[in-house]
């Protein structure tokens, strides 16, 4: 049974990295897309890919030809190009730049985090969102319904309802555990955004619950990305926020 956190102890237990590098520094060079390919596991997939390689060619033997026959397209098409993967780059560059900052600021290792007792776990999620901009408080303690970090979100207008788990390798979250965020944050809370955080996983009835309720998890290897790796926590979610439009 958890015990109310001493005075005092809700503050930060983060510590400043003097290096805002990881061993992936060139990850961001990467495009999104390469790293969802993987290698055909059948021979139906096989076929696919060897029909697509040989359209591939044969539009590249005509591109060539034509470049030949049309010089200034040609030119005019490849300078069309290179502006492009210049946008792409400089986009690129100014996210991972951002990124960097976050990494610089507050971080930890998985093993860092597998060390921390479960109160300092709950405040370095707290301290995680409070770098995303998440305007984040720890009221973890007895009787808290569920609810370990609570925060205003100014970018999705929303408030959220975070509970933490500080598991070893042999626990996983079941489904009880994410059925009863989902049941204390709106009638408790007031919170429209739900989100549990484990260093270690889910069981696969907690997934398919929190897929059906709106829910949002972070496993051992979402969590690597959060505090490790300093990708934002839309990021890490998969969520895409939009501009909040202000009042006429």
């Amino acid at each position: 049974m958890k015990t109310p956190p001493r005075k005092g102890s809700g503050g930060p237990v983060a510590r400043v990295r003097p290096s805002p590098f990881h061993e992936h520094r060139h990850r961001w060079l990467i495009p999104d897309w390469v790293t969802r390919l993987r290698l055909p596991r059948n021979a139906g997939e096989w076929g696919y890919t060897g029909l697509g390689a040989l359209v591939a060619a044969l539009a590249a033997g005509l591109a060539v030809k034509q470049a030949i026959a049309h010089p200034l397209i040609a030119l005019a098409a490849l300078a069309g190009v290179w502006w492009l993967v210049d946008r792409w780059y400089r986009a690129r560059w100014a996210r991972e730049k951002v990124r960097r900052e976050r990494l610089a600021a507050l971080s930890w290792t998985i093993g860092e985090l597998d060390d921390m007792t479960w109160l300092n776990f709950e405040v370095a999620v707290r301290d995680l969102m409070r770098r995303d901009g998440i305007e984040a408080e720890h009221v973890g303690k007895t009787g808290d319904f569920s609810g370990d970090v609570i925060g205003l979100d100014p970018v999705l207008g929303e408030s959220w309802m975070v509970q933490v788990k500080h598991y070893g390798p042999k626990s996983k979250v079941t489904s009880d555990d994410v059925q009863k965020v989902a049941g204390a944050a709106w009638p408790i809370y007031r919170a429209k955004l739900t989100l549990v955080v484990t260093t270690n996983t889910y069981t696969r009835d907690a997934r398919r619950f929190a897929t059906k309720a709106g829910m949002h998890l972070i496993d051992r290897e979402r969590l690597v990305d959060w505090a490790g790796r300093g990708i934002h926590l839309y990021e890490v979610l998969g969520i895409a926020p939009r501009p909040q439009r202000s009042a006429s």
